[in-house]
């Protein structure tokens, strides 16, 4: 009896032992719900505190590394020429990056789109992207924040078909990053060294899909238009739940336009 009143689920199962015995209802049931209002307040202490060490994570690992200076400063210093819907691969200059490169084993760490200027400045919004810390945003070339960007162009799709899918990237601005998804991927990548348990990946489709990392926005958009991601060898339709930026570079829908290195390392 001691052990179990040292306990709140112990005294609740006492309390419920004990109106059976002495038929005080009301007493019991006040007693239950005290106990049941601590432990309310304890989960809510303990979501509090997840929120906030995520919220510290996310934060540090979307941080730009001290050492290196990015340099891109406008729009002149990409590849000209561009079209919309070009995807833009790149090699990040975070914490998150150099992991996501570290577990895929690719140069490239993040991939976005080229959507068309958004606006009138000289330095237009005209990339859409999902940001683990922002969610799905719209930003300048002068926020990539990027050592190196590598352009790919679809191949085998229409004006039409263009326009189509850089109006469904736009229209997802504003969604929220998919963090349990993004946990799911590096869960399993990390299987490659660690015995890490591995749930399953999420699975949806263009039109229900409300959360997005940034493999996951580009694939559903290009699902959208007709023009799955497909493995090398264009028999096996890529999982877009287990996609990483390097499989963009190596799908058969996409062509090489460009490669433009866009920050330097100080010591």
């Amino acid at each position: 009896m001691l052990t179990l009143a040292r306990f709140s689920a112990g005294r609740i199962l006492l309390h419920l032992l004990a109106v059976a015995g002495d038929g005080e209802f009301r007493f019991h049931f006040a007693g239950i719900l005290r106990e049941l209002r601590f432990v309310d307040a304890v989960s809510t202490l303990l979501m509090r505190a997840r929120t906030r060490f995520v919220d510290a994570l996310v934060l540090y690992l979307s941080q730009p590394i001290k050492n290196s200076i990015p340099v891109l400063t406008d729009g002149q210093s990409m590849p000209t020429g561009l079209n919309r819907g070009d995807v833009l691969l790149s090699r990040g200059n975070t914490p998150l990056a150099a992991l996501i490169r570290r577990m895929t084993g690719s140069p490239w760490s993040h991939v976005s789109m080229y959507v068309g200027p958004l606006d009138d400045d000289p330095d237009p919004v005209c990339i859409v992207e999902a940001d683990i810390a922002a969610g799905v945003r719209s930003i300048r070339f002068s926020e990539l924040n990027a050592l190196e960007v590598r352009v790919l162009r679809p191949v085998r799709l229409s004006e039409t078909a263009r326009g189509q899918l850089a109006d469904w990237v736009v229209s997802r601005i504003g969604a929220g990053y998919d963090l349990t998804h993004a946990w799911s991927l590096g869960r399993k990548l990390l299987r490659k060294w660690l015995p890490v348990p591995s749930g399953p990946l999420p699975a949806t489709t263009a039109r229900s899909a409300t959360q997005f990392i940034c493999c996951s926005l580009l694939a559903h958009a290009f699902a959208f238009v007709g023009y799955p991601i497909v493995s090398p060898n264009l028999t096996v339709t890529m999982d877009h739940s287990s996609l990483t930026p390097g499989d963009f570079e190596r799908a058969p829908l996409f062509e090489v336009v460009g490669t433009a290195a866009t920050s330097v390392d100080v010591a």
